[in-house]
């Protein structure tokens, strides 16, 4: 599984992308990150995007045996936020970018 975070806003508007490839990760972590991925999946639901000037914007691109998946949210500390934002954590920690 590939997964990619594109994040952008935020104080200054920087933008940044972190990459992760589970198939090179040892396989008790690449099937975290996994699952990880699939709540995030199944836990995205439409929502009115918050507003605000600083708020972070995450685009999620999922790529596996089964397609691509694409994701975003506005973390606005919301807990609809949740399995999104521990992936986007995960992610950050592991990213070859």
């Amino acid at each position: 599984m590939r997964i990619v975070i594109k994040r952008s806003g935020g104080y200054g508007g920087a933008e940044h992308t972190a990459t992760v490839d589970t198939s090179r990760l040892d396989s008790g972590r690449a099937r975290q990150i996994e699952q990880l991925a699939d709540q995030a999946s199944a836990g995205a639901t439409q929502r009115t995007e918050p507003v605000g000037a600083d708020l972070l914007r995450y685009d999620i691109t999922i790529q596996d045996r089964g397609g691509t998946r694409s994701l975003s949210f506005i973390d606005d500390g919301s807990p609809d936020a949740g399995p999104m934002k521990r992936l986007v954590e995960e992610i950050g920690e592991l990213s070859v970018d």
